[in-house]
């Protein structure tokens, strides 16, 4: 079975619970484990590695990932540090926004040398966002994983995920995502976030799309709310629509949208990578459109429901949803 490593932030989201935003719910949450555990209730084989803490939060946030049968090996505990938090706000259409408390906490404290206790031979695609890059040593340690998993041939996926107010120096923040395009093979960002990126180019987004491309990405999913979904390669781009749902919470919903996509792929690759390289598969607009259907369908569903691992979608739901 095609087995995924998702790196980065596991944590707390405090998710308000009456009308006015005053009573707040901790659920367990952070894009990379949304992934994890998205991939998971699909059927996927899933692992997770990044720091957590030995505080209360920590313990219930590492039962909620053994919950979903996210493999938690690499796990590093800390008991020096607390738990990331984030406090979520809902407008009346569902849409949110995010206030972090992430100052010195356990999942900055993963380090490069903690990527060395990983058995690769068990990991088929390494997943990331670009929350763990917002500091010096994280970065150090987020760039080495990406270049180790690259280097061991491994399929590597990369959700951008901006989140400006966790950047200490937010001018680093376009340099350190784009340093990792070179290692990674399919590359998924908002619109708003390409247009932020080009922005600071000074380009359209077509240029933006080409610059990916040169320098490493093979395939672009540009997801834009409920609007299409936008696919780039150097052999082709389209879109594809989404299903219309009633909205109630967005939160997760991209991180369905792309745990959904790297499963559906995993079960066309499962058997016959050999035959066929992941590049090879890339071109194939059929094998891109498929996915993206897939894909598009978990995050619509995730969008239905409130909080992250509850809302992710299982198999069976996904595959009676039109």
């Amino acid at each position: 079975m095609t087995a995924l490593l998702c790196f980065g932030e596991v944590l707390v989201d405090l998710l308000p619970i009456d009308a006015l935003g005053t009573q707040h719910q901790p659920i367990a949450g952070g894009a990379p484990a949304n992934v994890a555990v998205g991939f998971a209730k699909l059927g996927g084989k899933s692992l997770f590695a990044g720091g957590i803490s030995t505080d209360d939060y920590g313990v219930m946030l590492q039962e909620a990932l053994a919950q979903y049968r996210v493999d938690t090996d690499y796990l590093v505990s800390f008991d020096c540090a607390p738990t990331a938090t984030v406090l979520v706000s809902l407008d009346s259409g569902g849409e949110r926004s995010f206030s972090f408390n992430r100052n010195g906490t356990a999942d900055m404290l993963f380090r490069s040398n903690h990527f060395d206790i990983i058995d690769w031979q068990q990991v088929d695609i390494f997943h990331f966002c670009s929350n763990s890059m917002t500091d010096d040593q994280s970065f150090a340690a987020t760039f080495y994983g990406v270049h180790l998993a690259y280097s061991k041939s491994k399929l590597v996926s990369f959700d951008v995920n901006l989140r400006p107010s966790l950047w200490s120096d937010i001018k680093q923040m376009a340099t350190r995502v784009e340093r990792c395009y070179h290692y990674t093979h399919l590359l998924k960002l908002s619109r708003d976030e390409a247009l932020y990126l080009a922005d600071i180019h000074g380009i359209s987004l077509e240029e933006y799309w080409q610059y990916c491309i040169e320098l490493g990405v093979e395939c672009i999913l540009v997801t834009n709310g409920d609007k299409e979904v936008l696919c780039v390669t150097s052999h082709t781009q389209f879109t594809v629509a989404v299903p219309t749902v009633d909205v109630v919470d967005t939160t997760a919903a991209g991180d369905s949208f792309i745990a959904g996509f790297l499963y559906a792929i995993a079960k066309e690759i499962e058997f016959d990578l050999a035959y066929l390289s992941i590049k090879q598969r890339f071109e194939s607009r059929d094998f891109l459109r498929s996915g993206i259907d897939f894909a598009a369908r978990c995050g619509a569903l995730t969008c239905s429901q409130k909080g992250a691992f509850p809302s992710l979608p299982h198999l069976e739901l996904v595959a009676k949803f039109d």
